[in-house]
């Protein structure tokens, strides 16, 4: 497998740091058992303008623009998963800048955003991404791409955000959709090992469910110990938004189509989705494990090239 690792070992965290990598499939895992945020740019990409957005009595989120929004050059917004930041997108910037405008977010709790507040459900995410948008001098199209929690975040915002978005891509999400909610005891129940030793816990997770046996092991570390090191207060509020999101509903009202770039180790109830948002089209990438935007970067990026590729 591929990975860049070495491009990685520059990234940064502040004193609490979260993020996010537990979509639909992660808590799927769970419920199965019985700083700055990136270093200077490589690969050859202008450096990005950072910039951050705020408000009276909000917190303040962090992100960061690839190119110039301006005119009718499509957003496409990469959103990062539970416990993660704008940092596992670095090797999608080069790749993509020619024809679009990137921004990457840090959404609140993660990365270099502030975490100043109670709620960090998915809607409360989706706001994060619609600040940031709404910030933005241009009221070009807007492409959501949302890996992991980042689906749902994706999801909510597109809401939020009506008629501006073209499509919500999810990486590796969207497992759950359709199934039944969890009861709120049990969700607790299985979210327990993580109020007692939040590391611990998720560096268990991480390292047990989201990877292949093959995986590249610098980069395992890497990834398995920056989520371990999360905001764990944000990170164990951001698995009971995510535990009680009804992304049926979400997907019942969702006026967009909706792509799942998805690894073979994900399976996903395309017909239950479809019932709920009949444009539903799936890719699935053989190999990498959860976090095949940077396991092989090469193959995703093609994948989602051709995806942005089709829009209209």
């Amino acid at each position: 497998m591929q990975s860049s690792v070495s491009k990685l070992v520059v990234v940064r965290r502040g004193p609490l740091r979260s993020g996010g990598v537990i979509t639909g499939w992660v808590l799927a895992i769970l419920l199965s058992f019985g700083g700055e945020s990136v270093a200077s740019a490589t690969n050859g990409e202008a450096a990005p303008a950072e910039r951050i957005v705020e408000g009276a009595g909000q917190v303040a989120i962090h992100y960061r623009v690839y190119g110039s929004p301006v005119g009718d050059r499509p957003l496409v917004v990469l959103i990062h998963g539970w416990s993660c930041d704008s940092a596992y997108w670095r090797e999608q910037i080069a790749p993509l800048s020619p024809d679009h405008t990137i921004v990457t977010v840090d959404l609140a709790g993660h990365g270099s955003s502030g975490d100043e507040r109670d709620d960090f459900s998915m809607r409360s995410f989706g706001e994060d991404v619609q600040r940031v948008v709404a910030s933005l001098p241009t009221r070009a199209p807007v492409i959501l791409v949302g890996h992991s929690m980042g689906g749902p975040v994706a999801v909510e915002a597109a809401a939020i955000l009506g008629d501006r978005v073209r499509a919500v891509i999810g990486v590796d999400t969207f497992v759950s959709i359709g199934a039944p909610i969890p009861a709120a005891a049990e969700i607790k129940m299985r979210i327990a090992p993580f109020y007692t030793d939040f590391r611990a816990a998720t560096r268990a997770l991480v390292d047990r469910s989201f990877f292949k046996p093959d995986a590249d092991p610098v980069l395992r570390r890497w990834i398995v110990e920056d989520m371990a090191n999360a905001n764990s207060r944000v990170g164990i509020a951001a698995l009971l938004g995510l535990g009680t999101w009804d992304g049926e509903a979400a997907l019942r009202a969702l006026r967009v189509p909706l792509i799942a770039i998805n690894t073979d180790s994900v399976k996903v109830n395309q017909e239950r989705i479809r019932e709920l948002s009949p444009e539903f089209r799936l890719i699935t990438i053989e190999g990498p494990g959860h976090f095949l935007m940077m396991e092989n970067p090469e193959r995703f990026n093609l994948a989602l090239r051709a995806e942005l590729a089709r829009l209209p």
